[in-house]
């Protein structure tokens, strides 16, 4: 019987990095899980369309896995359960969130989550070679440890015969008793078994990096292998809605639905990592993969995406397919591996490896001290540059290094030729990106070793080999053709925070601006400025509120230093200090947004029980009758909450009266225009990737219109474009932007602008342009 053909249902938006599982619960539900930290629930909406109703946050780390766990006996609504890389399991409440279970005991990233055959039964397995049994009704029972594996545990399944079933890095199968006891190792595949699923009361399935599919007896005997995948397959679901029928994905970047063990339809995705699959009731199959989002395909043509929608998936996947066949120094790039290369450690110091990471290639380095991949730089495609070049921003280059400068911000890019004096592509590096002059014997080390230089290039400008020191350039000491004088300081993260006089170099023009990939927060501040108005105010506080000592103002000042000590106390007094009367309450406010950067103190302030009443405390201060000076540090806490997850999760929650307060404020001056944009900047990093921006899209238009200060304006463009950049709903930001005329006549005049001070706004300006 002929299968029909499977077409694109939905693409949902909502992850901002890749969702590595997909499940399903009750009532046709999707869960996703990535590497973004969250779960989302997603729930059926019409004929075809899926809402995101929860998002699930709790986890320090990557989450890898997501399943639903059945009501039993102490959760009689259900639990949904994600695993994560910070080696945790969490259970939620489904229709809240609210986490109910923390289960501890894994020493390794969790990466497989699955409820056994009995009720409060849940299956784990890790990268710490085990698996594990839990009984949910008896959270003081230790779990039944599955140990045996000589590497990670991909999965973990109980079969119909109450045997557990576990697949391994170690390239093998085991199978266990209920009581944790090994009754044998299964050997076929040849490389890492990946995934497990139950096919049968007597059979189950595997897949693995070998790209085959084996079906095996619930004894341990191999009935069939199946081939068609052409890499890695990552995970396996059986498919309802096909006769005998099964769904697989992985690393070639398709799905492929099965039928009796054939292959009877394949469904190329615009991806290169299909990381999960999973199949509803109705026969539909979902998907989570490499580009952050989940896609269902169906057969049913009423559940059929409209013809634009499919056009341009069609589109996607034939650009991703040229790509695909792009030279590599002799690879094609489909025939690079995927990230899951640099699970296996190197053989030697310094070899490096060539990993594809979606149309990029990336070079990584085997450090043996550290026994870990380091990102080297990217590798370019052989045919846009000479052999053995590699292109960056249109030059040809021997490297383009990635260089972490700050933990949580994006990598920079260094480009260098072997020809030139590391020294001074290390100092035209540093002016570039306006970084600490110390960094200068830091990079160019980096350079020389990461190159492997094993002599300087001669010079003929009057440098010479920087180890002895001869005719060596001191910065400062002279001009150098080609580098740009020093330059002020980044206002984001440096001594221009609060000022517009120093908005001339927050970005080179040649580098990429949008999107934006990282919170900012304002991190300047003056305590003993703080501490003195502070001690003014309490002089005069009245009306049944209790002044406070010298020693306890004290301790609520130290709150604003990054690395604090503190005692509960302090942090009691810091929020009956926040009741103080509007007109006295802007240097509380100043405290408590540089406090909210200790990730501590932000989990306190904004937790789930005292937080959100905060957060309306907040959006009180926003209204146009408060002080100016409360309505810029109101929004600089939100700002700053930013800095850790409660804090996030909370201004998230509350970003429709957010935007609408942000909207609602009377003019502002340049201080409270910089604090606005930085808000909207952070909401857009956070929501980029959503479809449901509309309002916040235009609350920036707005905003822009109305702003006078150029680093504000700035920040608000960033986040325009980063939207633009990002959405789903791109078109939608077009038209608006295009529409809004002043606007867009203002980012063509600012486009063209030769003014030094506007230099960063005119490349920004420009890169929205390119998008419309």
């Amino acid at each position: 019987m002929a299968i029909p053909d499977y077409k694109l249902s939905a693409v949902l938006c909502g992850h901002s990095m890749d969702v590595r599982c997909v499940s399903t619960t009750k009532d046709y539900c999707i869960l996703s899980a990535s590497r973004d930290r969250t779960a989302i629930l997603w729930h059926p909406e019409g004929v075809k369309d899926f809402v995101n109703v929860v998002t699930y946050k709790g986890h320090k780390n990557f989450v890898s896995c997501v399943c639903w766990l059945p009501p039993c006996e102490s959760f009689p609504e259900g639990l949904v359960i994600t695993g994560s890389n910070d080696n945790t399991i969490l259970g939620y409440t489904l229709q809240d969130g609210a986490v109910q279970i923390n289960l501890k005991g894994h020493d390794n990233a969790v990466c497989s989550v699955t409820p056994g055959r009995e009720s409060g039964i849940l299956l784990s397995s890790s990268w710490d070679s085990t698996g594990r049994v839990w009984n949910i009704n008896l959270p003081q029972m230790a779990p039944i440890i599955l140990k045996g594996h000589q590497a990670a545990v991909w999965a973990l399944v109980e079969l119909a015969n109450s045997v557990y079933a576990t697949a391994s890095a170690d390239k093998t199968i085991k199978m266990w008793r209920k009581d944790g006891a090994l009754i044998t190792t299964l050997t076929g595949h040849t490389d890492c078994v990946r995934g497990l699923a139950v096919a049968s009361n007597d059979t189950f399935l595997s897949c693995a990096n070998d790209a085959s599919i084996k079906l095996w007896t619930n004894k341990g005997e191999c009935l069939n292998t199946y081939y068609g995948h052409t890499n890695y397959i990552y995970s396996i679901s059986m498919n309802p809605g096909v006769d005998k029928g099964f769904a697989s994905c992985g690393e070639d970047g398709s799905v492929r639905i099965w039928s009796g063990g054939d292959c009877v339809c394949e469904l190329r995705l615009p991806v290169h990592s299909v990381w999960s699959v999973t199949c509803l009731d109705n026969g539909d199959v979902v998907t989570g993969s490499s580009d952050g989002l989940v896609r269902v395909f169906t057969k049913d043509p009423s559940r059929f995406a409209d013809e634009a929608t499919l056009k341009q998936f069609d589109q996607e996947v034939e650009k991703m397919l040229v790509a695909s066949q792009q030279d590599f120094g002799g690879f094609k790039l489909s025939e690079l591996p995927g990230p899951e290369a640099l699970l296996d450690p190197g053989k030697s110091d310094g070899q490096t490896k060539l990993v594809r990471r979606g149309t990029n290639v990336k070079c990584y380095s085997w450090s043996a001290a550290e026994n870990t991949w380091n990102e080297v730089g990217d590798v370019m495609g052989a045919k846009p540059a000479s052999e053995g070049k590699t292109m960056y921003q249109g030059k040809e280059y021997d490297f383009v290094f990635s260089v972490d400068i700050k933990d949580g911000a994006p990598a920079l890019k260094l480009p260098f030729n072997k020809t030139e004096d590391p020294w001074v592509a290390a100092q035209a590096f540093i002016h570039k990106h306006d970084l600490p002059q110390v960094y200068l014997d830091q990079v160019a080390n980096f350079i020389i070793t990461n190159a492997k230089l094993d002599s300087l290039p001669a010079s003929s400008n009057g440098f010479a080999d920087p180890f002895t020191g001869e005719s060596r350039y001191v910065p400062g000491s002279t001009a150098v053709p080609g580098l740009p004088p020093p330059s002020a300081a980044d206002p984001f993260t440096g001594s221009g925070a609060y000022t517009t006089a120093s908005a001339t170099s927050i970005a080179s023009t040649d580098k990429p601006l949008v999107p934006y990939d990282s919170y900012i927060r304002f991190d300047q501040a003056n305590l003993k400025a703080i501490y003195d108005k502070l001690k003014e105010f309490n002089s005069k506080v009245g009306d049944g509120l209790s002044a406070f000592t010298e020693a306890q103002l004290e301790d609520i000042v130290k709150l604003g230093e990054m690395n604090c000590t503190y005692s509960p106390e302090t942090i009691t007094s810091l929020k009956q200090m926040l009741e103080w009367p509007k007109e006295i309450l802007f240097p509380v406010l100043d405290v408590t947004r540089l406090a909210v950067r200790n990730k501590d103190i932000n989990a306190q302030i904004f937790d789930t029980t005292h937080g959100p009443t905060f957060v309306k405390y907040l959006l009180a201060l926003l209204t146009p009758d408060n002080t100016a000076a409360n309505q810029m540090f109101a929004m600089r806490v939100m700002v700053n909450a930013f800095s850790d997850l409660p804090g996030e999760m909370l201004v998230l929650a509350a970003r429709e009266s957010v935007v609408h307060s942000l909207i609602c404020l009377p003019q502002m001056n340049n201080n409270a225009q910089i604090a606005a944009a930085s808000l909207l900047l952070n909401l857009s990093v956070a929501l980029g990737q959503q479809s449901d921006t509309t309002e916040l899209v235009d609350c920036i238009i707005e905003l822009l219109n109305k702003i006078t200060d150029k680093e504000a304006y700035f920040r608000g463009i960033m986040a325009l474009g980063t939207l633009l950049a990002e959405s789903p709903n791109k078109l939608m930001i077009q038209t608006k932007i295009v529409s809004n005329l002043p606007l867009h006549n203002r980012l063509k005049t600012d486009s063209t602008s030769a003014d030094p001070s506007s230099q960063k706004i005119a490349a920004c300006s420009q890169q929205i342009l390119r998008m419309l």
